[in-house]
């Protein structure tokens, strides 16, 4: 029987709600609220009866949702931001805020930097090169290697490229650009990012980000990240029109929601050379449709420069399920009176 009322305030869609539901312990009754659909009157109504208040990855926490939340004993982010939740109000009132950050975001970040080197370094069109008889590249043959004997770039690649020293343009900033962020400024890039509301300052200077409307982001960067969400306005937002505004020879990284970007007119920009490359991991159809332009261009043309990945990208060491429910752990240690994870006021 439920003992305790959380509020979970989560930007996701019903799917992701629904897990998020699953994973609670029996003794919560979990309130779910889509964060970005709530009144701001109803998480105020809401308040008054929580113990605890789980807010997702965004949304702010100020002074007045503390003073209508006479029960409550924590505030917890799920997310590594915590810029919007007013942490001398919650000392003030005596309500600890615990910050979580996604594991599945941190993976997701990971395997954008597998993404991004494969289409840099041509990992695709250059597999072929180790199956080709080492004759065709040095007429004596293959050589033992030694310090001093070895056939460096034997094929003679002249395309392959590096990270540092590119700008790569963030389009939909949340945790997962976030932890993009991190990995990427000690490599030596310069880093911007689009957001419908720019962050602050002071978390732009510590991941080492600068704020540009979408489509500059798309004019300005040699290697764009497209993270955006889909919403309807979003439906294929990324068509043929805004990759021709992208810097000759740039390269595209997909990792947010598949129906965002017009996959054929990716292919025929990778096809007319426009785009020097583009990584997938999300679709538009999932499972992946056999006649998709992006897998028909990898499979009929072995020098594009097309690396594709099957959804896999927030895959980690745990579980889904076990993910979820350590959203959960802080709450019932703040319940129970015991030593909190994460905590930063």
């Amino acid at each position: 029987m439920a003992r305790y009322t959380v509020l979970y305030l989560c930007p996701l869609g019903k799917q992701h709600q629904a897990w998020r539901l699953a994973a609670a312990p029996a003794e919560f009754e979990v309130v779910m609220r889509r964060s970005a659909e709530v009144s701001r009157d109803e998480v105020l109504r809401l308040l008054r009866d929580a113990d605890a208040l789980i807010t997702e990855r965004a949304g702010g926490v100020d002074r007045a949702m503390l003073e209508a939340s006479p029960r409550l004993k924590i505030i917890q982010r799920i997310g590594s931001l915590y810029h919007d939740i007013d942490l001398d109000a919650a000392r003030e009132f005596h309500v600890p805020v615990c910050v979580r950050p996604i594991r599945g975001a941190i993976a997701v970040a990971e395997n954008l930097m597998l993404q991004m080197l494969a289409v840099l370094r041509r990992a695709m069109p250059l597999q072929k090169v180790l199956h080709m008889p080492p004759e065709a590249f040095l007429f004596s043959g293959p050589r033992r290697t030694t310090e001093d004997v070895f056939a460096f770039n034997w094929s003679g690649q002249t395309r392959v490229s590096l990270i540092y020293g590119k700008t790569i343009g963030i389009l939909g900033f949340g945790e997962i650009g976030a932890e993009l962020a991190r990995r990427l400024k000690p490599w030596g890039c310069r880093l911007l990012y689009a957001k419908r509301h720019p962050l602050p300052r002071f978390v732009e200077e510590e991941l080492g980000i600068v704020h540009r409307d979408a489509e500059q982001v798309l004019r300005e960067s040699d290697i764009v990240v497209c993270l955006l969400p889909y919403f309807q306005e979003t439906d294929l937002w990324l068509n043929a029109a805004r990759i021709a505004m992208m810097k000759p020879g740039a390269w595209l990284v997909e990792a947010g929601s598949g129906s965002v970007v017009d996959e054929q007119a990716v292919a025929d920009a990778v096809r007319s050379g426009h785009l020097a490359g583009a990584s997938f991991d999300t679709y538009e159809w999932e499972p992946i449709r056999p006649d998709n332009p992006l897998l028909r261009l990898a499979e009929g043309d072995p020098e594009a420069n097309i690396f594709l990945l099957p959804h896999i990208g927030s895959c980690n060491d745990s579980g889904f399920a076990d993910e979820f429910a350590e959203f959960y752990a802080n709450v019932r240690r703040a319940l129970n009176d015991e030593p909190l994870e994460g905590r930063v006021a």
